[in-house]
This record gives C-alpha cells, sequence and structure tokens, in this order.
C-alpha cells in the first residue's frame, strides 16, 4: 500500500456522493493516507481503466452504484470487473433498492467478495473496510516501506524543482548554482578520504559496505531552499517553509528508517538510528500526514515552476 488510497468509483451521478467523498477524504487524511478516486459512468470507462495494467494493480477498493442510468445495473459492471480483478473488494450500494434486492442481483451473477449498502451508509462501510485494510499495513516494516515510497516521490520532486528553478535563472545566477553543487561535493572530499582511509587501513566488508557518500538529496534540498530567497522566486517563496520542514522533520527520520533493518524476533516499537534518534510505531501516523501534506506542498512548487 502507498500513502494513496485508490477506488474505482463506478457512478453515473458523482455529485449525489459528493459528500460521501468528502467525509472519506477527511476520515483517510486523519490517518496519513489520501483518497484517490477514479469515477467511472459507463461500460466503456470501466472497460478502459481496467485495461491499464498498473492501474488495475493498485486498485484498492471498488465501489458501484446499483442503478447507472441507460439500463446498465452494477450487478453486470461487477462481473466485467470480475474478468479483470478476481479477489478485491467490491461495495454495491443503491439509493432505490433495499440491500436484500442488491444481495439478489449479485447472488444471481455469482459474485463473491461483495459488500451491500445503501448509499446512505455507503461513508461508514468504506471506512471500516478501510481501517481494516490499513490494520494490516501499520506495523513498522509495512509502514517504513510507505514513508520511503513516498519521500522518494517528494526527493524527485525536489530535484526537478531545483533543475526548473535553475534553468529560470540568468547565466550568472545559473553558473552560481553550479559552483555551489562543486563546493558542496569539495567539501566532502576530506571527509571521504578520511573515510577511505580509515576503510583500507583495516579493511572490513562490513563496514565499507556501510560507506556512501555523494551528492545527496538533502544537499539539493539545501540549494533549493536558498534559490526561493531570491527576488526572481518570490512568488514562490511561500514553499520555502515546506522545504525546510521536510528538511528538519522528514529527512532524518527517513535516513532512520531507510538504513536500518527490522530483526524477524519480538514485536519492535520503533527503530534507533546510528546518532540515537529513534523512529517509534506510534509517530508513524503523525509522519504520514506530515508527508501527506508536504508531497502536496511539493506538487504545489513543481506545477508552479513548471508554468513560468
Amino acid at each position: 500500500m502507498r500513502l494513496d488510497f485508490n477506488v474505482l468509483w463506478v457512478e453515473d451521478q458523482q455529485r449525489m456522493v459528493a459528500g460521501a467523498v468528502t467525509n472519506l477524504t477527511r476520515i483517510m487524511a486523519d490517518e496519513g493516507f489520501e483518497l484517490k478516486p477514479t469515477f467511472c459512468a459507463t461500460m466503456n470507462d470501466v472497460t478502459r481503466y481496467l485495461g491499464d495494467d498498473l492501474f488495475r494493480d493498485e486498485v484498492d477498493l471498488i465501489l458501484v452504484d446499483w442503478d447507472l442510468g441507460a439500463g446498465l445495473r452494477g450487478e453486470t459492471v461487477i462481473s466485467e470487473i470480475r474478468c479483470h480483478i478476481a479477489y478485491k473488494d467490491v461495495v454495491f450500494y443503491s439509493a432505490n433498492i433495499d440491500i436484500l434486492e442488491l444481495r439478489r442481483a449479485s447472488f444471481a451473477e455469482g459474485h463473491e467478495g461483495v459488500y451491500f449498502v445503501s448509499r446512505n451508509e455507503l461513508p461508514e462501510e468504506v471506512n471500516q473496510l478501510f481501517h481494516v485494510m490499513i490494520k494490516k499495513v501499520l506495523d513498522l516494516d509495512h509502514t517504513r516501506g510507505i514513508v520511503m515510497g513516498a519521500t522518494s516521490d517528494v526527493d524527485q520532486m525536489a530535484r526537478e524543482c531545483l533543475q526548473l528553478a535553475h534553468d529560470m535563472l540568468d547565466n550568472a545566477g545559473k553558473a552560481g548554482v553550479l559552483r555551489e553543487m562543486i563546493d558542496l561535493l569539495d567539501e566532502k572530499v576530506p571527509n571521504v578520504e578520511r573515510a577511505i582511509a580509515k576503510l583500507k587501513g583495516s579493511p572490513a566488508v562490513v563496514d565499507i559496505l556501510k560507506a556512501h557518500a555523494t551528492f545527496t538529496a538533502n544537499d539539493g534540498l539545501r540549494i533549493l531552499s536558498r534559490l526561493l530567497d531570491l527576488p526572481a522566486f518570490a512568488i514562490h517563496q511561500g514553499h520555502q517553509a515546506s522545504v525546510k520542514r521536510y528538511m528538519a522533520d522528514i529527512v532524518p527520520k527517513r535516513n532512520v528508517l531507510g538504513h536500518k533493518v527490522l530483526t524477524p524476533d519480538g514485536k519492535p516499537f520503533g527503530i534507533a538510528g546510528a546518532n540515537g534518534q529513534v523512529v517509534a510505531l506510534d509517530e508513524m501516523r503523525a509522519l504520514r500526514r506530515a508527508l501527506l501534506e508536504l508531497r502536496n506542498e511539493f506538487r504545489l512548487l513543481h506545477a508552479g515552476l513548471s508554468a513560468r
């Protein structure tokens, strides 16, 4: 699972479930996940999306209305969905007929793995299923994977933002950025040389495998933060706080999570880094929530820089 909770939502009157979308978005955001509904209104829409392997693999839950207009019924759509996705849970709902009739329609088609609910009760049903699903991935090891995936996405956006910002500068500004990058690399040379000398002086495979030094994601973030202080980026300066917050609050914890391996002994409730910092299991929810917020900030910055 990712920070995104992907829902294939088959509904021909999207405005009728707007309230449910709002409720579920709030509920999921509170747990540090983002609701990403993909709405379909026709059978052609459904088959087109299901024909995409990546989309099909990343769907977490499927919601299907009973009356889809033009004589199309939800049970027919579910049968088509089951031809492509056999084991994902489906919530079959209606505002027009009762649950017993929904069950009968689905049973006649031979469906399995289907939940039945009225449209009014849809948010509560989906909420319960959502919490059952995320409960399986809220241990340290799974949550670590979610955090690492999200931070990789943010790091890539930050690199692209730095490239976009660099390209917007005049020649002198571009030369300054390049010089700053080289200076950062030069700063590391003595440390790298000392580290290499130490490793060679008493070589051990285990120590060499741990050694790594390059132009890091954090180096790029430092330069990006500085550029957002320049007059040329005044319109984007509001994002500087997010860049600094990401560096201060997320990167250190990401480094702890990324450089430690959990042992199968017992049930760990925290991961300690080399500097003694501990990322505890009960911090993960707040970490996911912060990542959702910051990921959106970086997307806005990226969009703003791209629209020059």
